[in-house]
């Protein structure tokens, strides 16, 4: 008999058998993402762990349960061992939101290795600089897109969607020699906490991606305290939509699924993500800032398009919501007449609600950038209340608001695990521990820069203050990094050297930080007439060689270059990005109509 193929399979991501995973959690010493993985495949086998949605982007509805995820994942193991991969190696993943990431991620640590992920939108430059960096033995891709952005190398295997079933059921046939079943087994035994498990890559200042390294320790002491803050259990669930490149959706989402034992709908296309939270139905629903902005839109264009009854009701739940809001997060206790009317109120909003976040949802989270105070108030008045976090890449936790205890004008209370100090300076510093990351791949230099001089604490290059209630509040930056309110990050330094390059720019400054996009205003040098058209094909140029969050959507030319005379420039010329901003505000604003 024939193996299936892949699209005759009800498992698209799964080998034509499902083999028997050689090692078991109760034979690794160590506690690492392993032996949790593990232990929940053998404790609930048959419960569902991964969803390709179809509402989502999937090509169909495919449901994995947890002992599928681990047959598979030792496949994938047994492939990268018989390919002559070693503990140690990297390898890479550019892929979207598909049981592939999961899968391949789990796989990979089964064979000792480092897993790194390369975000779907990067280009092919920028992909080709992140793996020569890290070394990579094996790429896997997910379709012909990703593809066409790599190019073969020496001693690196590139998989593709193509060639996937084929090495998938390589890996199954390679389980069958003891050898090769024996090695994984021992690869995962050997497993200590602090070994790296993998790299998640960082845009710094200078805009120069690093490698952050991160250990299984690192991993499950975040996913502990993520677990810790929201009270989460097995029985809650939510949606990947972020890539899984993305920090927040590689611990927050993934291996925090793991630790807790949720339920994951994997969302291909971003774009329709309210279709599938309709159909998956999350109990927990993480976002970032510009998903909500979305949602309070739509929400508000609901309550125009009903009779003038009911937007009547519509607006005293906004008003009751909003005194009810207020309460709460003065840590008031709100008197029963306005609980009891709030109440009676919410059926107006409820199917609104229903269409956007799912009829479940029981907790909302947003991290990346801000979310503006009066979104955030506007949905809390509708009941849906949005819990802001703080990370970086580099100590992804420490701080975030508890269902119980939150304002919109801090970033919460230092997560479990998480020391916080602020410097003379004014600058946040993270207490080093278990939840820090173990330092850039292959940049000694830059790691000990990112800590103090004893190594016992993690320089943010946040401002910050600790109020009263001791929560945390970021006032400002003193690193140039721009975060945008779609979560991403945009070091703006080599944007702007490359849009002062030309002939008649004297100076550029990119701004974004909390928007939705780029934008840049163009400092003319003295006496040089604006050409717009000149001017724009200068930008397009710039853009094609940026990924696609970081091109500057919308410029405006400035007449007149920066001086330090008038306080625009530093001593060694650097612009002072927030006396431009307050100097030319309209401009900006306008740059963001």
């Amino acid at each position: 008999m024939s193996t299936p193929t892949r699209a005759e399979r009800a498992n698209a991501y799964a080998p034509s058998e499902m083999p028997r995973v050689p090692v078991r959690a109760d034979a690794l010493a160590h506690d690492t993402v392993l032996r949790r993985f593990l232990a929940r495949a053998e404790s609930t086998p048959d419960v569902a762990a991964l969803r390709a949605l179809a509402a989502g982007g999937a090509a169909a509805d495919e449901t994995i349960t947890w002992s599928e995820w681990a047959s598979a994942a030792a496949c994938v193991a047994a492939a990268l061992v018989s390919d002559g991969v070693r503990a140690g190696d990297r390898v890479a993943i550019l892929a979207g939101n598909t049981p592939l990431w999961p899968i391949v991620d789990v796989g990979a640590l089964l064979a000792g290795t480092i897993v790194v992920g390369l975000f779907p939108t990067c280009t092919a430059a920028q992909a080709d600089a992140l793996l020569g960096d890290c070394g990579a033995r094996v790429l896997l891709v997910d379709g012909a897109a990703q593809l066409a952005k790599v190019s073969p190398s020496d001693g690196r295997r590139i998989v593709s969607a193509a060639t996937w079933d084929e090495w998938l059921d390589g890996g199954r046939r390679a389980l069958a020699d003891e050898a090769v079943a024996a090695e994984i087994a021992r690869r995962a035994r050997a497993a200590a906490p602090d070994d790296v498990a993998g790299l998640i890559y960082t845009s710094g200042s200078t805009g120069e991606p690093k490698g952050a390294c991160v250990s299984h320790e690192y991993l499950l002491a975040s996913a502990e305290s993520i677990a810790d803050a929201l009270k989460l259990v097995a029985g809650d669930s939510s949606l990947s939509v972020l890539p899984y490149a993305h920090a927040a959706e590689r611990v927050f989402g993934h291996y925090t699924r793991i630790v807790v034992g949720m339920e994951a709908g994997l969302v291909a296309d971003a774009s329709r993500l309210w279709e599938a939270a309709r159909t998956f139905r999350p109990t927990v629903f993480g976002g970032l800032p510009r998903l909500y902005e979305r949602a309070r839109d739509a929400l508000l264009a609901a309550r125009a398009a009903v009779p003038n009854e009911a937007r009547l009701r519509w607006d005293e739940l906004l008003r009751v919501g909003v005194d009810r809001s207020r309460l709460r997060r003065a840590g008031a206790a709100v008197p029963a007449d306005l609980e009891r009317a709030w109440a009676s109120l919410r059926d107006v909003a409820a199917a609104p609600l229903a269409s956007i976040f799912g009829d479940r949802m029981r907790l909302a989270t947003s991290g990346g950038a801000p979310l503006a105070p009066d979104v955030a108030e506007a949905l809390d008045a509708m009941g849906v209340t949005v819990l802001g976090a703080y990370g970086q890449t580099e100590h992804l936790c420490v701080a975030f608001h508890r269902p119980d205890d939150y304002d919109f004008d801090s970033v919460g209370r230092p997560m479990l695990g998480t020391e916080l100090r602020i410097a003379a300076d004014g600058e946040l510093l993270i207490g080093r521990g278990a939840l820090t990351f173990a330092g850039y791949w292959g940049r000694p230099e830059a790691t000990r820069d990112a800590f103090t001089d004893d190594g016992r604490w993690l320089r943010t290059g946040d401002l910050a203050r600790i109020d009263e209630r001791g929560r945390l509040a970021i006032t400002g930056r003193k690193k140039e990094l721009l975060a945008l309110s779609t979560g991403k990050k945009v070091a703006p330094l080599p944007i702007e050297g490359r849009l002062a390059e030309h002939p008649r720019v004297a100076q550029a400054v990119v701004f974004g930080d909390g928007r939705k996009h780029v934008g840049a205003l163009l400092f003319l040098r003295d006496g040089a007439a604006a050409d717009d058209a000149s001017l724009d094909a200068h930008v397009r140029e710039v853009n094609a060689t940026l990924a696609p969050h970081e091109q500057v959507r919308r410029w405006r030319a400035v007449p007149g270059e920066l001086r330090e005379s008038a306080g625009e420039l530093t001593a060694t010329l650097k612009v002072k990005r927030a006396v431009v901003a307050a100097r030319h505000a309209d401009a900006v604003e306008a740059l963001f109509r």
